[in-house]
């Protein structure tokens, strides 16, 4: 860190609180640091303001001629306020984004700048001699290796790219507090009712306890108690990270080096007859859940929520994040239930999915903002407190071991390490709707009520070739 030093008087100090000798924003190698007030505007959608508090007060304490306001919308409206204030020249400094919209929004963000620069005030003397020392002090933007070290791997998927189209160097794009990944809830009384002493730790327990542990009425469709919200694609909660994790775990290779999907194809395990498109078999293997002539069958559509079903006791095992545990706790207090890693074949494979803070493109203050996230973003001090009140996981590999052994973190802390984003595409929802639309259709398609004989495996194929397809074409 370099420092450069200058003295100023107590009036010109005084000018400095009053807003005189504010400088133009730095972008992308920081000018002399900006002395004057700033005010930064910051959206969010998940975190609560009082939360959010944690590291703007730490910052602002830091940095007290920055001030940071922070306002929380609905998940319904952000989106919709978003690209509304980016139209009239309204918008944010800082605003959250999903981790699957950086291509989305990458237009209206501004990369981290190599060099960010920042005054220091510091008062000497007394009285009328009283002076302030404003030293100004360099802080370099993260390289690719402090990247690597400092965060779990999907962060640099996620927030890395291209800076202008004619360049080869990749810049980072936004910095999480955070990252959540795909566990398995599951009730504590029903295994105890039916003599299982653990939850399932792979697939094919799961499939066994599914057997076990879901009534049917007289042995027809319906369904009292469900074991395991698998099968369908719109009553499942995240039926596609589910379907994707499932695929990648089977072999399958969700994209390729150019980031096309191709899922659908040779995996990367040896071909044999049984494996040569891991992505199908991962799919019947996903819809046998919901086919009543499987002994898998524990979920339908008439089942309702999944996550509502899991609340009020009638549903086993359920797919979810750390977000769902507090949601979960809202509606049913008395629910005695558990966290357990998401079912593995061989390799752990985790689907990833959190929020980044990004700076935005139009903003006047774009150093003082990255300023915000490069520093909250890697505080590992203020981070231990905002990820304990917010009941998060992190994104520092450094803090992961410090909650591995968290009652609820802990699953989530650990698979963080394994996780990745599935979707880097211009559109997450329609990718999302894509794959359930997938799982709905191929599951109407093998009903077979006409009784015909029907090439299973083609059908699925076929099925998966067009989701391939079409997400292909929202990249």
């Amino acid at each position: 860190m370099f420092k450069r030093s200058l003295t100023i008087s107590l009036l010109f100090a005084t000018l400095v609180l009053t807003g005189a000798g504010c400088g133009a924003a730095a972008a992308p190698a920081a000018p002399v640091a900006n002395t004057g007030p700033v005010t930064l505007q910051y959206w969010g959608v998940f975190t609560d303001t009082d939360d959010m508090a944690i590291l703007i007060n730490v910052f602002q304490k830091k940095h007290p001629n920055i001030q940071i306001q922070y306002r929380k919308f609905r998940p319904e409206e952000y989106e919709q306020k978003l690209l509304e204030a980016f139209a009239d020249d309204r918008g944010p400094d800082i605003f959250s984004i999903h981790s699957t919209w950086l291509q989305k929004y990458k237009s209206k963000l501004s990369p981290m700048p190599t060099k960010i620069s920042y005054p220091v005030f510091t008062k000497t003397g007394s009285g009328m001699s009283e002076k302030t020392v404003v030293t100004s002090e360099d802080r370099a933007g993260l390289t690719l290796k402090q990247m690597r070290d400092q965060f779990v791997q999907t962060v640099e998927e996620d927030t890395m790219d291209e800076a202008v189209a004619t360049s080869t160097v990749k810049s980072i794009f936004a910095l999480p507090f955070f990252v959540d990944s795909l566990a398995l809830y599951y009730n504590k009384d029903v295994l105890a009712e039916n003599a299982i002493t653990k939850p399932a730790k792979d697939w094919d327990g799961l499939r066994v306890h599914a057997e076990t542990l879901t009534k049917r009425i007289n042995d027809t469709d319906t369904i009292t108690q469900a074991a395991v919200a698998l099968g369908t694609g719109t009553t499942v909660h995240r039926a596609a990270d589910i379907l994707l994790a499932l695929m990648a775990q089977n072999g399958a290779r969700i994209t390729n080096e150019k980031n096309q999907f191709t899922f659908n194809g040779p995996g990367n395990t040896i071909p044999n007859k049984d494996e040569a498109l891991p992505g199908a078999r991962a799919l019947e293997f996903y819809l046998d859940f919901a086919n009543p002539n499987t002994k898998a069958y524990s979920w339908n559509d008439q089942q309702g929520d999944a996550l509502n079903a899991f609340a009020d006791g009638k549903l086993t095992y359920y797919f979810g994040y750390s977000y769902d545990m507090s949601v979960i706790r809202s509606r049913n207090p008395r629910l005695n239930f558990d966290v357990t890693a998401l079912p593995q074949l061989e390799k752990p494979k985790n689907i990833a999915n959190y929020w980044m803070e990004a700076v935005a493109n139009k903003s006047k203050r774009k150093n003082e903002a990255w300023l915000f996230v490069l520093e909250s973003a890697t505080n590992k001090e203020a981070l231990t407190k905002f990820l304990k009140a917010t009941g998060r996981a992190s994104a520092l590999t450094e803090l992961i071991a410090s909650e591995i052994d968290d009652i609820d973190l802990g699953v989530f802390a650990k698979q963080n390490l394994t996780a990745h984003t599935w979707y880097h595409g211009s559109d997450s929802k329609v990718a999302e709707q894509i794959i359930a639309e997938l799982i709905d259709a191929t599951r109407a398609a093998l009903a077979n009520p006409s009784g015909e004989k029907i090439d299973a495996e083609q059908i699925v194929q076929e099925a998966i070739d067009r989701a391939a397809k079409r997400l292909n074409n929202t990249l």
